[in-house]
């Protein structure tokens, strides 16, 4: 608590509640795992950017593609090397490689077209103005 007296700047501040919107929560459909996916995405974006059903709905889709790629890496991770040396062991291997880069596909495109990723967020005039305008010379770790 501030001690002494109130100024006027200070008796003339109103709060304002209310007015920044909240962040969506997780669909029901999703399980515990999705929905911390969910909610790790939506904290990195502004309170209002998942404001639309589709985007929602994108976004659920995003959630699941990344829960299954994380299960697929853990099979793929806890695989055996002596079980590649069966035809049927490095079959399989082979086939849980391609099933989780199409999960990791599917994800990113999802992302990308939700404009979460960086690549997404600039057209290419504007990338190609800013490297253009980028300070030339030594860079201050340089020194």
């Amino acid at each position: 608590m501030k001690r002494g007296r109130v100024s006027e700047a200070e008796k003339n501040v109103n709060v304002i509640e209310g007015l920044f919107g909240d962040r969506p929560a997780p669909p029901d459909d999703l399980n515990v795992t999705q929905a911390e996916i969910w909610r790790t995405i939506v904290a990195s974006e502004p309170a209002e950017f998942f404001n639309t059903a589709t985007l929602k709905s994108m976004l659920a889709d995003v959630c699941r593609h990344r829960e299954t790629a994380s299960k697929l890496s853990a099979v793929i991770d806890s695989f055996q090397a002596e079980w590649l040396k069966v035809g049927e062991g490095a079959k399989r291997y082979a086939s849980l490689l391609k099933m989780r880069d199409l999960e990791i596909r599917a994800a990113a495109s999802l992302a990308t077209k939700l404009r979460l990723t960086n690549q997404s967020r600039y057209i290419p005039q504007s990338a190609a103005r800013m490297s253009r305008d980028a300070v030339k010379g030594t860079k201050p770790w340089e020194l």
